[in-house]
């Protein structure tokens, strides 16, 4: 048989439980197959495109009417599936077998040994939890690592759960407990001499500050992750950090700027095969090119969603989607763009990420008011600027802001156009992002004619 690495079959979620299942028959259909794994729709098909890119599975069209998909093991993924049944139970957890063993741990007196073991399986399950968009599973898996890490005295364990922990409240919109989560374990990292994990704090502590629009304070911290990751010799790191300082440099108008940091990133990340870094280097690259060379732009975004499905990042996904609909907003075909927000806007619900749900609400604001559905675009704008306020998102506010006073403009409601645009001019100008405030002056200028 030929070598296939169980790294590549541990994500997306199921893959493995979708390779032994079709061991037992010829071929199923998807939706038996869904019923037959419980699972849901969006993480069939990402482990499905998986094992059809691997050469394991391949699809193929019924002959009768009407028409429907079979899926069956090619003779590759017949022989891979033989020789992985006997560790499918240890496999699949990947997830599974995590959580079997993880429950039998729970449910006995354990030794030392067995509660560092404990700790090992809660943040492999945090892991995977996080990428799959299970962040309910992932948060109460943090938590309970870092009480056995904590009763065991094991300051690397307890420092990693508090740094995945403050990793979901920030994705969840709870910044102030994330801040002090994070805080807490860039200690425990410097304490025990950890470079690595310190570079991760930092630039964990660079995105929240980034949310809030402190745009110095984000950039100084992730200078300091740069700084501790090329002591400890970690390219990825360095790369990773670099694309923190990109998105400032971004957000303040510098786009040929940080499209350099991104395009740097990309290239150390290719070139280490870091696949699960991918996505966001390439998303960030088409951020930066969207004000450069749309096409440019669609093409990166195109990339991130390929491999996102591939590895089933859906959370990279989402991101992908929702900034591949602003190219075709901008190519002026809203339509399509419409049905790349419907899928993003699925993902951003289900996980709860508050500034990407303001993001897809923005760009469903835009596609509707370039087909002048004024209702439509005024409430997702709306809900946009409504959830930007609540959850302290000044970037996200004043996009919201200034995409709201140019669709009023547009339909000749020229004072709450000049309120919004005014309110986005000094949101802009606070952050120092020059061509966006020089975007909102210009409305203002057009309103006052």
């Amino acid at each position: 048989m030929s070598f296939l690495p169980i790294d590549l079959l541990q994500r997306p979620p199921k893959v493995l439980a979708i390779l032994v299942h079709l061991l037992d028959c010829e071929e199923t259909t998807p939706s038996d197959l869904m019923r037959d794994l419980n699972l849901a729709t969006k993480t069939y098909y990402a482990a499905i495109r998986r094992l059809i890119e691997l050469g394991l599975v391949f699809e193929r069209e019924g002959r009768t009417f009407p028409k429907s998909i079979f899926v069956a093991l090619t003779p590759k993924g017949r022989d891979v599936a033989k020789h992985l049944l006997p560790l499918s139970d240890v496999l699949e957890g990947t997830l599974i077998g995590l959580r079997s063993e993880l429950e039998t741990l729970e449910g006995k007196v354990r030794t030392e040994e067995e509660n560092a073991r404990m700790v090992e399986i809660l943040l492999s399950l945090m892991d995977m939890e996080f990428t799959a968009g299970e962040w309910d599973d992932a948060e109460s898996h943090a938590k309970r690592a870092f009480d056995v890490a904590s009763a065991l005295a094991d300051s690397a364990g307890m420092a990693n759960s508090l740094k995945l922990l403050g990793t979901i409240h920030h994705r969840k919109g709870m910044d102030q407990e994330a801040k002090k989560e994070i805080s807490d374990s860039l200690d425990i990292f410097m304490r025990i001499d950890d470079l690595g994990g310190a570079s991760e704090a930092h630039y964990l502590l660079g995105g929240i500050r980034e949310n809030r629009g402190d745009l110095e304070g984000a950039l100084k911290e992730f200078e300091k992750s740069v700084e501790f990751a090329k002591s400890s010799r970690d390219d990825v790191l360095t790369a990773r950090a670099n694309l923190g300082i990109g998105r400032v440099f971004a957000k303040r108008g510098g786009y040929k700027e940080s499209l350099s940091k991104f395009e740097e990133s990309v290239e150390t990340f290719e070139k280490l095969d870091e696949v699960e870094e991918l996505p966001r280097a390439y998303t960030s690259a088409g951020a930066s090119s969207f004000y450069i060379d749309v096409d440019d732009s669609l093409g990166w975004h195109e990339k991130c969603i390929e491999l996102s499905r591939r590895i089933g990042d859906v959370i990279m996904l989402g991101y992908g989607l929702s900034n591949a609909a602003g190219c075709h907003i901008k190519k002026g075909d809203a339509g399509k763009a419409l049905g790349l927000l419907e899928e993003a806007s699925e993902i951003f619900d289900v996980v709860d990420q508050k500034d990407m749900i303001v993001g897809v609400n923005i760009q469903r604001g835009g596609a509707y008011r370039q087909e002048e559905r004024w209702a439509q675009s005024e409430t997702h704008l709306f809900q946009a600027v409504v959830m930007a306020r609540k959850h302290g998102l000044k970037y996200e506010l004043a996009d919201a802001l200034l995409n709201f006073g140019f669709m009023n403009a547009d339909r000749g409601q020229k004072q709450d156009a000049k309120r919004q645009l005014t309110e986005a001019l000094e949101i802009f100008e606070a952050l120092d992002n020059r061509p966006k405030a020089s975007k909102a002056r210009e409305g203002l200028k057009n309103i006052s004619r």
